[in-house]
């Protein structure tokens, strides 16, 4: 049933497409997966999902970018109806990499201008026009210091130690963002929550998983399919 959901909310972003080419925010065009619809991508997410949809706790996403994962992560929690429940929470910069990640990762500056049209407002734009905005959460800033300050405010729905996640998706391209992150959230995560990378091509947020595997004696996972999860840890 909640495939047959998926599938049809594939068909309405289809239909769209087709009758919406447009350049968004000075040169941004909408993400490849709506336009494209890269089912394969699609499935690796909802299968991912489903791992740990029966476990309590919040959705966290390392790097939003234009809002691509907020909109399925969203969508899935709202399809499930855990979403009066279960949140996402979303951390980025909403612009470009900080300089010391163009330092310490050489290779995000084949494409430094990337991000520069970027920003939080657009993302918001995007998820409430999908009415997911009582649902996807975002922190703007540098992970390095966003995560501390984040735990260290009074929220209306948790405080610092009910904060609890069952799924920590890592898209930070960079190494010490994502190796701050999973350090950070691990704690957070249930017993069966999973983190998982997005990274298609080794780099920073792989190295920094394998880094803390390596510290913490943790079987590293990968998926069973093309396109499907590169990597990912389930905590017991």
């Amino acid at each position: 049933m909640i495939f047959n959901k998926i599938i049809k909310k594939i068909r309405e972003l289809q239909k769209k497409s087709k009758n919406n080419n447009q350049v968004i925010n000075d040169g941004l065009l909408q993400d490849k997966y709506l336009n494209e619809l890269e089912l394969s991508y699609l499935y690796s997410i909802f299968n991912l999902f489903q791992k740990v949809k029966n476990l309590p706790g919040h959705i966290v996403e390392l790097g939003v970018g234009g809002g691509r994962n907020s909109i399925l992560f969203g969508s899935l929690l709202k399809f499930t109806s855990q979403h009066s429940n279960s949140k996402y929470f979303g951390f980025d910069t909403f612009g470009n990499y900080t300089e010391k990640d163009f330092l310490e990762n050489p290779t995000l500056n084949k494409n430094k201008l990337k991000w520069n049209n970027n920003s939080l407002e657009f993302v918001k734009n995007r998820i409430k026009k999908k009415g997911l905005d009582k649902i996807c959460n975002f922190v703007e800033g540098d992970i390095r210091t966003t995560i501390d300050s984040f735990f260290n405010n009074n929220h209306s729905r948790f405080s610092k130690d009910s904060f609890h996640c069952k799924l920590i998706y890592v898209d930070t391209s960079a190494y010490t963002p994502a190796k701050i992150g999973i350090e950070k959230f691990y704690d957070k995560l249930v017993p069966g929550g999973i983190i998982s990378i997005d990274q298609r091509k080794q780099g920073g947020e792989t190295n920094a998983l394998v880094d803390f595997c390596k510290e913490k004696s943790i079987n590293l996972q990968t998926g069973d399919f093309f396109n499907d999860i590169p990597a990912y840890i389930i905590k017991k």
